[in-house]
C-alpha cells in the first residue's frame, strides 16, 4: 500500500518494532503516485500545494493509517520547524515551497530484521546474509 502524508510519527506504524528508511524524491516522482496512495493528508495548505504541483484533486483525509512492511508513505515535509500551534495557509506553504523549504520524502517500511542484517554484513555467511535479507524485506 502507498500513502500520502503530511508529516511522519511512529504511530503511523502497525506495530514496532519495525524499520524506516526515509529517502527524498523529486517532485516528479512524487506526483506520479499520487492517484495510487490513500490520502492521509490533513492540512488544508499542503492539500492545495500537492494539488497545484502535481494537478491532483486531492480533498484532506485525516485519518489514521497502519502502515505494514513493504508499505510507502510518501510525504511532504516543511523543512523548518514552525512556532507552536502554527498552521499555514495556502499561500504560506506555497512561499515556503517556492523558497525550497518543502521536500518530498518517501519511507518505506522494513521488517524489524534490518539492523540485524548490517551486523551481519561481513560476518555472516552467503546463506545467513540472504535469510536476513529476506526477513528485512517482507517482515
Amino acid at each position: 500500500m502507498i500513502y500520502l502524508a503530511n508529516s511522519f510519527s511512529p504511530s503511523m506504524l502497525s506495530r514496532l518494532p519495525l524499520d524506516v528508511e526515509f529517502t527524498g524524491v523529486s517532485r516528479e516522482e512524487f506526483c506520479s503516485i499520487t492517484d495510487k496512495a490513500v490520502n492521509a493528508v490533513g492540512h488544508p495548505g499542503t492539500v492545495e500545494l500537492i494539488n497545484s504541483l502535481c494537478g491532483s484533486r486531492l480533498k484532506i483525509n485525516r485519518i489514521n493509517m497502519s502502515a505494514n512492511v513493504g508499505n510507502e508513505i510518501y510525504i511532504t515535509m516543511l523543512t523548518v520547524r514552525l512556532e507552536e500551534g502554527k498552521v499555514l495557509n495556502s499561500e504560506e506553504v506555497k512561499g515556503m515551497y517556492d523558497k525550497g523549504k518543502v521536500k518530498f520524502i518517501k519511507a518505506v517500511i522494513y521488517g524489524p530484521a534490518l539492523s540485524e542484517l548490517v551486523q551481519c554484513q561481513g560476518v555472516c555467511n552467503e546463506m545467513a546474509y540472504d535469510a536476513l535479507a529476506h526477513k528485512a524485506q517482507f517482515g
